[in-house]
């Protein structure tokens, strides 16, 4: 019970960080109609948190090792809240886009620290559904934050969906310290010459990173851009952009944890590591790419919707596959390391995509040409870098001098 409830502990961090993340989202139209903001400019706002918590997972990764899990996250989540109740001051672009950044700094220890915690408590056979659930908090956070978010601007104004958002990170590091019961040292075992500096050597690790770029920068366009689709383009009231922008998210939830069972199930039923994983993955990055391109150019709003749920079931379903080929490979006291490396890639990937549709919005008019780029990053990069660049998820890195 101890280590599902640990779990659901990191599984809430996440959920936390993307209401952090998404409440800019929902404040969008607010600062279009009353602000005087462009979307190419709020393009640029919603980059520069995932710009820095892109460069600050360079350093986390080597940070979480370093220092252990416990105090990783206790210094990201406390510098996160704050930077997120900062946001609440201003509506002037400069300082929001520091206090964003911020945001980016204080949750780059969270997905390594969040893997290391799983791998020192979860045993193998049940890893990916633990990291499935997991990243299912993420999308628990887009489904909740977009309203929480709707209804706090819609009843008391803009600067209050950053004090209350920001305030869950306190409420939650409290939950952390009583809870969490971090492991002693554990001896290494055999000696191992990988270190940070020599993870790039590796095929395998380049794959990850580039397969993670094609599944974030999907991921992003939908998590920064859907309640402005749906303002923008379908014509919605931001309150009604609320709840329905919440529903994709909330399937994407369930399907992530499915997805995670699915990969578990397959590989305690003896089929290897490498299949289950690439073929889970590379399937549901394709269904994303072709419900994307579905949803581009449907005029129905509901059948528009449909598809773009689908879309995002498609990667959700991937999830629990891709974010476990880190911990699949990395020896053990370098994991954090090799995590923050595949969402380094994944984040310079996830950067350009609020950006690139901002700039695609202002100069095209609507949403079809940046959900067709969409679709082909997701084809390309992620079904491209982790099908075929990816290699051998079997063994360790370094246990064969070659082919890894």
């Amino acid at each position: 019970m101890y280590r599902w409830n640990i779990v659901l502990l990191l599984a809430a961090s996440q959920m936390i960080a993307y209401v952090d993340r998404v409440n800019i989202s929902v404040a969008a139209p607010v600062l279009i109609k009353e602000y005087h903001y462009t979307p190419a400019t709020l393009g640029v706002l919603f980059s520069v948190l995932n710009w820095v918590f892109t460069l600050s997972l360079l350093p986390a990764g080597p940070f979480v090792d370093a220092v252990r899990a416990r105090v990783g996250y206790i210094v990201g989540v406390a510098l996160w809240s704050v930077a997120t109740v900062l946001c609440g001051t201003t509506v002037s672009f400069a300082p929001l886009a520091v206090f964003r950044g911020l945001v980016g700094v204080g949750e780059a220890p969270m997905i390594p620290a969040g893997q290391r915690i799983i791998l020192e408590t979860i045993p193998k056979q049940q890893r990916a559904s633990a990291i499935a659930t997991f990243f299912a908090g993420n999308k628990v956070g887009l489904a909740l934050g977009i309203p929480l978010a709707t209804i706090l601007l819609h009843s008391l104004g803009l600067p209050s969906v950053f004090y209350v958002t920001g305030a869950l990170g306190f409420v939650w590091i409290v939950w952390f310290v009583a809870s969490y019961r971090e492991p002693g040292r554990a001896p290494r075992g055999a000696k191992s010459d990988i270190r940070w500096s020599t993870l790039l050597r590796y095929r395998t690790t380049w794959g990850i990173m580039i397969g993670q770029a094609g599944y974030l920068y999907t991921y992003y366009v939908f998590a920064t851009w859907l309640p402005g689709y749906l303002v923008l383009q379908r014509k919605m009231s931001i309150l009604n952009s609320g709840f329905v922008g919440m529903l994709p998210f909330v399937v994407g939830v369930v399907v992530t944890i499915v997805g995670g069972w699915v990969s578990d199930r397959l590989v305690a039923r003896g089929i290897r590591v490498t299949v289950v994983r690439k073929t889970l993955t590379v399937a549901g990055l394709f269904a994303a790419s072709v419900f994307t391109l579905l949803g581009a150019y449907t005029s129905g709003l509901w059948l528009a919707v449909t598809f773009l749920t689908l879309a995002i079931a498609g990667f959700s379903f991937a999830t629990g596959s891709i974010q476990s080929m880190a911990v699949d490979i990395a020896p053990p006291h370098i994991v954090s390391s090799l995590v923050s490396l595949q969402n380094f890639g994944g984040n310079v990937g996830g950067s350009f995509a609020p950006v690139i549709t901002g700039l695609l919005i202002s100069s095209a008019g609507s949403f079809q040409v940046p959900l067709l780029v969409t679709a082909a990053v997701a084809l390309v990069l992620g079904c491209g870098g982790f099908g075929f660049i990816v290699g051998s998820l079997d063994e360790t890195l370094g246990a064969r001098a070659t082919g890894a």
